[in-house]
């Protein structure tokens, strides 16, 4: 038997990632409007367009970040389990 993930293994971390990012997406451009700060730093852009910019943006970098951290986690404590169990 192969120590391998399956399928719905993957697929099942990613979505709950998805849903806790978009989570947090949610509650962090509740206070922040990106077309305010696009503004203030007088760059030449439309506004709606770099909304729509910072959403996907923010979006795609903090589920790579989550999805990493837990990755890790699940990583480094499977080491830990199989190296404690080999030494028993």
């Amino acid at each position: 038997m192969s120590d391998a993930p399956n399928c719905k293994c993957v697929i099942s971390f990613l979505w709950t990632n998805a849903l806790v990012v978009g989570a947090l997406v949610f509650l962090m451009f509740t206070f922040i409007d990106p077309a305010d700060i696009a503004v203030a730093m007088m760059l030449d852009i439309d506004e709606s367009v770099f909304r729509i910019q910072a959403y996907a943006f923010s979006f795609g970098f903090m589920w790579l970040a989550f999805s990493a951290s837990t990755f890790l986690n699940c990583y480094f404590s499977r080491l830990k389990y199989n190296m404690n169990n080999t030494a028993k």
